[in-house]
């Protein structure tokens, strides 16, 4: 298949997508900072190995983890009586998904009644690793090609 036998959906953004994303990014943002101050960043992993994980792979374990983190930061937001946010769905995806937790979010918005719907893709990162995410985050084509080509 050559580039130009590709039938290519051309994404619309809304009128009030900035305004949209401004809300979500500040609603993450602020549900991760408020976990972080709150002290409930602490994940207690107990193994019998007597010399540790080893460091140079420890993204492979980290990164599972970090995203059933996030999962829970972001549910108890969901469970929360004063949800600030107005969070109204929180849903983990399957492992290769465009993202790894979708969000939505009740907003009223100017051109309809629907909600906010977010993508969140986890990173774990850690602060004693000199080189740790520095690196461009690089999706496969792979996994996004279905949000910008058509399939018949």
């Amino acid at each position: 298949m050559e580039y130009t036998d590709l039938d290519f959906k051309i994404p619309v953004e809304s009128n009030d997508y900035e305004e949209c994303s401004l809300f979500v990014t500040y609603a993450i943002s602020e549900i991760i900072g408020q976990a972080i101050k709150n002290g409930k960043n602490k994940i207690i992993i107990n193994t019998n190995l007597k010399r540790g994980l080893p460091m140079e792979n420890i993204n492979k374990i980290a990164g599972p983890i970090i995203e059933a983190w996030a999962f829970e930061a972001f549910y108890d937001v969901l469970e929360n009586d004063t949800n600030e946010f107005q969070l109204i769905n929180v849903e983990a995806q399957e492992k290769l998904s465009r993202a790894d937790i979708l969000l939505q979010f009740k907003r009223q918005r100017k051109i309809s009644e629907l909600g906010i719907t977010a993508e969140v893709d986890v990173k774990a990162t850690a602060e004693d690793i000199i080189s740790s995410g520095k690196s461009p985050n690089i999706t496969s084509f792979a996994r996004i090609r279905c949000a910008y080509i058509r399939h018949y």
